[in-house]
Parts: structure tokens; sequence; C-alpha cells
């Protein structure tokens, strides 16, 4: 029997790392990209960003990042969404960076709330104190709908600690407006129903949370909930539903998923 237990384990693929992309792709990338943003046009700045961010690679979300500094605001936006969907830990911090180092994004409160659901987006615990920081400052409904659906997705009993905080000193005159957010990504969390209701989710919370734990997995959201959810969060990059889109025939509608 040991025998043949010690053969399976042989005969078992090795657990290798995903080899990363090719170096040469890499540089060809970095090199695109620093001349796009040095003396591109805008298409070409949004041209170059769109096709390497294809490139999974750290020195690839650098320069990428890079473009978040550009004049043009349509550039920014789409070097933020690039590293939205860029499955990297380098893509994490440069986001983070960005949040703690250009202040004056908060300015544009669209390219802001697009910052933080682009932070949001990667579901890192390392995100929880950069989504509920100085919360209120920025009280643009987009803005702070990106920040509470942010902690949602991440799926650790400190994002439900800092929403109930979050809750907790909204106040009277701002928290009806956003007590639906609230409710979406306290659900996606814990898989409890308290409806829209401040007092019911605060007096649940003050009777679980010394036992409370988030699951590792997310529980089934009820039919409106699970749409609200997708619609904001999306399943796939936009080069990646614009392809898939090419591949269907003309008579063939593009679906929605639930």
């Amino acid at each position: 029997m040991l025998h043949v237990l010690l053969t399976i384990a042989l005969m078992s693929p090795v657990n290798e790392d995903k080899p990363g992309p090719d170096p040469a792709r890499v540089k060809a990338a970095v090199v695109e990209l620093d001349k796009a943003l040095k003396s591109g046009t805008k298409d070409e700045k949004l041209k170059a960003i769109q096709k390497d961010s294809e490139i999974v690679d750290v020195d690839v979300v650098r320069a990428i990042a890079r473009a978040v500094a550009d004049k043009e605001l349509d550039v920014q936006r789409s070097a933020i969404e690039a590293l939205r969907w860029m499955d990297h830990p380098a893509a994490v911090d440069e986001l983070h960076a960005i949040a703690k180092n250009r202040r004056d994004l908060r300015k544009e409160p669209t390219l802001f709330a697009a910052l933080l659901r682009a932070i949001g987006q990667h579901g890192s615990k390392k995100s929880i104190d950069v989504l509920r920081d100085d919360v209120w400052t920025v009280l643009e409904a987009s803005v702070i709908e990106a920040r509470i659906l942010g902690l949602g997705r991440i799926r650790a009993t400190e994002s439900v600690e800092a929403l109930m905080e979050l809750m907790k000193v909204a106040g009277p005159q701002r928290i009806q407006n956003v007590m639906p957010h609230f409710r979406l990504a306290l659900a996606r969390l814990t898989g409890v129903g308290q409806g829209q209701s401040q007092e019911l989710w605060q007096a649940w919370w003050s009777e679980n949370k010394g036992k409370f734990k988030v699951a590792e997995e997310a529980p089934p959201l009820a039919r409106e909930l699970q749409f609200r959810w997708d619609t904001y969060w999306g399943k796939e990059a936009p080069y990646e539903r614009l392809r898939k889109r090419d591949e269907r025939g003309r008579g063939d509608p593009e679906r929605l998923s639930f």
C-alpha cells in the first residue's frame, strides 16, 4: 500500500508557480508605454495602456501607474481602470500610493470614485484602512458608494467592523441615503439580512461581534442584490468584454448572468 501511495505522489504534477510573461514582451511594453506617455497623443496613450495592461508584470504595472500623473483625465482614468484589473500585488500597492499621494484627485469625484473602486476590486485586507480613511470628507454619492462596496468586497471580519463603525458615525442626515450600500456590502460579507435599517444592523452586530467570522466564500445574495453587485463590479475587464462581443455573431445578443 505504501508503495502505491509513493507511486501516486511521484506521478502527481508538481505545484509550481505560474511562469511570468516573456521578459522581452515586458521590456517592449514598458518602452512602448514610456514613449507614449512622454510624447504620444491621447489616443496613443490610451491604446498603449489598454494593450499593455494584458501583460501582468511588476514593471508594466509601475509604467501604467505613471500614467495617472498625465494631464488628460481620460488617460488617468484609463490607467486606474487598467490597474483595477491587473491581478498583481504591485497593482494594489500602486493604487494605494496614488490614493495616499494624489490628494488632488479628491477634487475630481468621478476619478476618485474610480480609484477607490479599483482598490476594492482586488479585495485585499491591506486596503481596509485606505477605503475608510476620511470617509465623510468627500461626500459625493459615487465616492461613498465606492468606499462602502469596496469594503464589502474584502472578505475579512475587519471589513464588517469598519462598515459598522462608518455606519455608526454617519449621522442621521446622511445615513438613509447610504443604507442601500451598507445593506449590500454587509449582506455580501455576512449572509445576514437586516434590510436597510441602521438600528437592526447595529443590534445584530452588538450581539454577534465577539463571535462572528467572515466566511471564506461569499454567501448567495437575493436576486436584486446580486444584480446590483454584478452591475457595480463587473465580472471581467472591459477589453475582455469587447473581445467576446467581437467573437459573437451579429444576431447573438449579449446576456447578463445572475
